[in-house]
């Protein structure tokens, strides 16, 4: 008995089930990390310093300013000469854009169907156009084709032919792009806010491309004579920029032989009276039936080209609206979908300029919008915050290099530095100053944007946004015809 214990007790152990092996609980794996949860950190800017360009004259002491670029293979030349549409006579607005259209249609021996072929063969590309401080012709082509390119101005400056056919063609193109524009709410806001701002005497108050009764009034005695008094003599405040795969020795040799004996005349010197002011003036309205979409124009005053206030103005405007994520786009699109975008802007011209904000407002929200505009403009004088100064700083600086990645934006950008009287050096010290504006320095600037001194035009249907104006206590209104 005793030796079978053990037996019975392996018996008996064989007997005992087994216990459940110990499983640990399942671990959850981490979840894989968000690519967007943490913002990259940004360095600092990259300085940028803009080039500066050669500087040369022709013998008649006209003076030429070069940017080379070896690159590409192409150039961009401008000529600019003071005269514009402030020429145009009383009840012959559009003669200046008549003229400047119709130098593109036949010179020297050939017709305008001879030139614009000859300008397809040589892969050049003119244009050119007629504005209140002058008027520029623009060439742009293969860099080996500049010889050529540089007879065809010549011819055009000195030799057009002014054929009465071509002169018929150009005004009935004329006409139809201005009858296409005065159907554009937007358009007609921005014209008809010049002439209030300005007054319709005013070289800056009158529109650059006419008006219909004008251009129809414009006969060819008055083209021949506009084009004798601006181009044919104009070599007195004329110059030139060339941007591109070219040398300053071999820009001034071929415009030498060219122009250097260009006729120069007295300059021409158009006196450009200060606006009027302005005090509290109604809203003025242009009536579009069946319009859709309100177009908004507003001017305040602004500045004169280069003076120092220039800088600070410019950010302050830039956080208004001058970009995507600025504060009037950032209410009128992101927020409250009025709009499908909105632009503050400064023009500084050479003797005045404005300050502007523009937009097309849904027909039904009009005078909505106008209230969230005008809360804007009362806020930004307060002034901005460091975050948004540099942020307006990037702004401008990215302008200024993306307007000089081609040969085209390089050479208009110095093409109206020169023309303006202003030192080679004159976009590099710009952006020199806004590097350097301060915070405190934005907020007197932003006072130009006073709403009493500002002329707003509102066009759209009038039996759709008159309503709401009123209900919204916008009473002092006036109804105007366009310009």
């Amino acid at each position: 008995m005793i030796r079978s214990l053990p037996i019975l007790l392996l018996s008996l152990l064989a007997c005992t089930p087994k216990p459940a092996p110990v499983v640990a609980p399942p671990v959850e794996a981490p979840p894989p990390p968000d690519p967007l949860d943490t913002r990259p950190s940004v360095g600092p800017a990259v300085p940028f310093l803009p080039p500066t360009p050669q500087v040369g004259a022709l013998a008649n002491g006209v003076p030429v300013w070069v940017l080379s670029d070896s690159t590409l293979p192409v150039f961009n030349l401008q000529l600019n000469v003071p005269g514009g549409s402030q020429l145009d006579a009383p009840g012959r607005e559009g003669t200046a854009a008549l003229t400047m259209e119709v130098m593109r249609r036949g010179a020297g021996k050939l017709d305008g169907a001879a030139f614009a072929a000859e300008v397809e063969r040589r892969g050049l590309s003119i244009d050119g156009g007629a504005g209140p401080d002058g008027s520029y012709l623009n060439v742009v082509g293969p860099s080996d084709q500049l010889g050529p390119a540089l007879d065809l101005l010549a011819d055009m400056v000195i030799r057009p032919r002014f054929d009465g056919e071509e002169i018929k063609k150009s005004r009935e193109l004329l006409d139809a792009g201005l009858q296409q524009g005065l159907s554009e709410p937007a358009y007609v806001a921005e014209r008809t806010a010049a002439s209030l701002y300005w007054g319709p005497t005013h070289p800056y108050g009158r529109p650059p491309d006419g008006t219909v009764k004008g251009l129809k009034a414009s006969t060819p005695v008055e083209v021949r004579k506009w084009h004798a008094s601006v181009w044919k003599a104009g070599a007195a405040g004329a110059s030139f920029t060339v941007a591109g795969d070219v040398t300053r020795e071999a820009v001034l040799e071929q415009l030498g032989a060219r122009f250097g004996a260009w006729a120069s005349a007295k300059p021409i010197v158009v006196p450009v009276p200060a606006a009027p002011v302005h005090d509290k003036d109604p809203i003025y309205l242009v009536d579009a039936p069946g319009s859709a979409q309100t177009g908004f124009y507003v001017a305040f005053p602004g500045l004169r080209d280069g003076v120092p206030e220039e800088a600070p103005t410019q950010l302050g405007t830039i956080v208004l609206g001058g970009t995507f994520t600025s504060r009037l786009n950032g209410l009128l699109r992101e927020k409250r979908g009025y709009t499908y975008g909105v632009r503050a802007a400064l023009y500084s011209q050479r003797q005045a300029g404005t300050l502007t904000v523009r937009t097309r407002i849904r027909a039904d929200v009009t005078a909505l919008a106008l209230v969230d505009l005008l809360g804007e403009l009362d806020s930004i004088r307060s002034g901005i915050t460091p975050a948004e100064l540099a942020k307006a700083q990037g702004a401008a600086r990215q302008d200024v290099v993306e307007a000089l990645q081609t040969r085209s934006g390089a050479g208009g950008t110095y093409a109206d530095y020169l023309a303006a009287g202003r030192p080679p050096t004159a976009l590099a010290d710009e952006l020199a100053a806004v590097n350097a504006v301060g915070v405190e320095a934005v907020t007197p600037a932003m006072g130009a944007w006073a709403k009493e001194r500002a002329v707003f035009v509102l066009v759209g249907d009038r039996t759709v946004i008159e309503p709401q104006l009123r209900e919204k206590g916008f009473t002092n209104l006036k109804l105007v015809t366009p310009p």
